[in-house]
């Protein structure tokens, strides 16, 4: 029995020592656990289950001594039951020491983790605290910002003035330019403004009588009612004020830069203001004579002598069905090397490159031309042959009609 007291004694002070070596390393890795609460929980738990089992052993131990002190008698039973503690204790020392390196490893694991995360929190620190010390050095900021707030609107205020002042400048050009109809509508009475719109409509239909005949049809239409031909000219000075720009005034300047000997003809020349306008001798004609300056004739036959004339000028005149006349007229009237100058309204025409290889046929070869004025094409022509001969194999000449709209 004293063997038995012994060994009994030794086994505890073992298991008191294990156990104190347990909780020692078991607090020294909690001190560190405490930094990282989430990421440790696994290798806690499993160090808490270990003292667990420790206790459920002791509980179990200390029975069998007990049942081993009351029953003296039994001593191999008691026997047996040492020496079944002794195995259990050794299969749990065994456990035990795997269970702590595994949590052991899993712990530096841990703190390897939580040291990198520490030196990320330290840098992000150290960034910060300099973000605060440059702050408190430049104290002038925020009155920098404020000027710089001020200065934007300013800026903005002054582009805003400008804007308004654009728009009224705008407003202003769009009143002077609403000005003249607005007028005309509110002091002329009813009988004059019906009377200008009969003047409108009979100018229409005499501007498509004069494009659907011929120049003898248009001749006579005009000899038998004279105040027809008057009627159309006051239309169609109407029509002149509403257009961007007057083609006859690009006549009058090209023609003014000619020397004065020059000779012009004015083929459909209305109540000739380019021979009013210019230094040059020109001949002015049309269907009827409206005053001293015009000569009344078919433009298809002219009084003028062969080759007589320097420049012949078709300023919105070539209307008819016999357009190729005229264009022969004029080829026999024109000197070689003579212009031919003509002004259209662009819609008439197809295709100008058409326009001008016919014209090739007809002895004029195109030297000028300005198709980028807004409504009207200009177009100079070079007398290069004489067209005496073959007139018949000649290609007819159209243009489109030009119909004005309804105002």
């Amino acid at each position: 029995m004293g063997k038995t007291n012994k060994q009994q004694k030794k086994a505890a002070a073992l298991k008191e020592k294990g156990q104190k070596s347990s909780v020692q390393k078991i607090n020294s890795t909690t001190i560190q656990k405490k930094k990282n609460k989430g990421k440790r929980n696994n290798a806690f738990k499993t160090i808490d289950k270990i003292s667990e089992q420790d206790k459920i052993q002791n509980k179990n131990t200390k029975h069998f001594v007990r049942s081993c002190n009351t029953n003296a008698n039994n001593a191999s039973l008691h026997v047996i039951n040492t020496d079944n503690t002794k195995q259990l204790q050794a299969i749990n020392n065994k456990s035990r020491k795997k269970k702590v390196r595994k949590g052991k490893i899993r712990l530096d694991q841990v703190n390897n983790k939580d040291d990198d995360t520490v030196k990320k929190i330290q840098n992000v620190k150290k960034i910060t605290e300099k973000k605060v010390k440059h702050k408190k050095g430049n104290t002038a900021t925020p009155i920098d910002r404020a000027k710089l707030v001020n200065k934007n609107s300013m800026k903005t205020k002054k582009n805003s003035k400008i804007n308004i002042e654009r728009l009224k400048q705008m407003l202003a050009t769009k009143e002077k330019d609403e000005v003249k109809p607005k007028k005309i509508k509110e002091i002329l009475p009813l009988r004059e403004r019906m009377m200008m719109k009969l003047k409108a409509s009979r100018f229409r239909y005499l501007n498509e009588t004069l494009y659907n005949n011929s120049s003898t049809q248009s001749k006579k239409y005009f000899k038998e009612d004279p105040d027809a031909f008057k009627a159309y000219h006051d239309g169609y000075k109407q029509q002149v004020e509403q257009w961007p720009l007057n083609p006859l005034d690009v006549m009058i300047e090209s023609i003014k830069n000619m020397p004065n000997d020059r000779v012009i003809a004015d083929f459909g020349c209305g109540e000739a203001l380019l021979a009013a306008s210019v230094p040059q001798k020109v001949h002015s004609f049309d269907l009827i004579s409206v005053n001293e300056r015009v000569r009344a004739c078919d433009m298809a036959h002219t009084p003028l002598l062969t080759s007589s004339t320097h420049v012949v000028v078709f300023c919105l005149s070539l209307m008819g069905t016999n357009l190729g006349d005229y264009i022969l007229e004029a080829n026999r009237v024109l000197k070689k090397d003579g212009i031919l100058k003509i002004a259209e309204i662009e819609s008439r025409f197809d295709q100008i490159d058409d326009f001008i290889k016919i014209l090739n046929d007809y002895g004029f070869i195109n030297t000028w031309k300005d198709l980028s004025q807004n409504l009207f094409y200009f177009l100079d022509f070079k007398k290069v042959k004489d067209i005496t001969t073959n007139r018949n194999k000649l290609p007819e000449i159209t243009l489109k009609s030009c119909i004005y709209k309804k105002r």
